[in-house]
């Protein structure tokens, strides 16, 4: 197990154990969707998504109101508190009887959430200043993110056949994470405010870190293509059913933990060429979906989107040492975050700008689209790469 020098082996289990919860919590309860839709007869199939869409609504501007907190709280002391909230509200959904109290239990949620996830993030580039290192940690956050996402939508969707109410009992899982936190965890009390020589000026935050953050959207906007149009193209062709497509969803999720596993040394051997290599492998496998004509080479195309992505997601956050101070690296985390989880819900307006609906082909461009703009946004990060410093910023 990789150590960070001068603290615990647990305590990389610990940040990691964060990650686990963080990219598939909202959506963690999908599968108790429909069962939910028949335990409140009133609410159209709109509403009862909001049920997965209210804690991702709330935790972008709660995700920076808690990166301003770190300023004057312990880091420590406010990610138990995100936990907190994750696990009561979370677990609560599944034991209320009206609707819009489930709702309110969602937003709530989101608080906790949206404290959670850009903490997840800066605690590495705390506990890990060498590049190497911390090119290796965000590797295995990234790996696991989509091991949490593979491992709870299957442990949620057995809790749903049960009951609808049990799907949220997933959250439950947070209490590992609080324990480990709690006992191998460091306090990390705010940063001394650095002084100002007299007649200066706050430091400024970098404009460039809201360019980064357009970056991160619209590969989280192109990455979540497939989630948004697999099944729909999959009908349409009549390549495979509702089954298949959450098969093939599912498995997508394994060449991208290989990829997060494995990105430290793709990193240290292509350096600012990893986005682009990354995005030139997610879109190759957006045009073989495009071109598919069975549920095999379906498949081949989400293995190699998931591959692409593993890639793709994690190096967004390894530039921002570049273009941030480390009393600044906090809130850019959360900036960057925030603005990605509108990639989720930009993507499929996106794509409906180049594709009209009434198109015989609109499902098959769809990808097509998402290929072109992957390549593009790669290649733009490398130009991008070309104006900042080689070396983190001090001070």
């Amino acid at each position: 197990m990789m150590k960070i020098e001068g603290y615990s082996r647990m305590l990389i289990p610990s940040i990691l154990s964060v990650s686990l919860l963080t990219i598939m919590a909202p959506t963690a309860v999908s599968p108790a969707l429909a069962a939910i839709c028949d335990a409140f007869p009133g609410i159209s199939q709109t509403q009862a998504k909001l049920v997965l869409t209210l804690p991702t609504l709330v935790m972008m501007p709660i995700g920076l109101f808690s990166a301003r907190l770190t300023a004057r709280i312990d880091k420590k002391k406010l990610l138990l508190l995100g936990m907190s909230l994750f696990l009561v509200f979370g677990v609560a959904g599944g034991f209320v009887s009206d609707f819009r109290l489930l709702l309110v239990m969602r937003l709530l949620f989101g608080l906790g959430l949206g404290i959670m996830t850009p903490l997840s993030t800066s605690l590495i580039f705390d506990f890990a200043p060498d590049p190497a290192k911390r090119s290796k940690l965000l590797g295995m956050q990234g790996a696991s993110n989509q091991l949490g996402g593979l491992v709870f939508m299957i442990l949620s969707g057995i809790l749903a056949n049960i009951s609808w109410r049990y799907s949220f009992l997933t959250y439950a899982f947070v209490l590992v994470s609080i324990i480990l936190t709690f006992i191998y965890m460091p306090s990390m009390p705010p940063m001394e405010p650095k002084k100002q020589a007299p007649g200066g000026d706050k430091q400024k935050l970098n404009k460039k870190i809201f360019l980064l953050a357009f970056f991160a959207m619209m590969i989280f906007a192109c990455y979540f293509v497939i989630n948004t149009d697999l099944a729909l193209f999959m009908d349409v062709e009549g390549i495979g059913d509702a089954k298949q497509c959450g098969y093939a969803l599912s498995l997508m999720r394994i060449p991208a933990i290989i990829a997060g596993i494995s990105l430290a040394w793709i990193m240290r051997n292509l350096k600012d060429w990893t986005m682009p290599f990354a995005t030139v492998i997610m879109a190759a496998g957006y045009l073989v979906i495009a071109y598919a004509d069975s549920f095999a080479v379906v498949m081949a195309g989400c293995l190699i989107v998931g591959l692409g992505g593993g890639f793709a997601l994690p190096p967004i956050s390894l530039y921002l040492p570049r273009i941030v101070t480390p009393r600044q690296r906090t809130f850019g985390i959360a900036i960057i975050m925030s603005v990605a989880q509108l990639g989720q819900f930009i993507s499929p307006l996106y794509t409906s700008m180049f594709v009209s609906d009434v198109n015989p082909e609109a499902c098959r461009l769809r990808f097509v689209v998402s290929a072109i703009t992957t390549v593009v946004i790669g290649f733009m990060v490398l130009g991008f790469t070309y104006t900042l410093p080689k070396k983190a910023l001090e001070g």
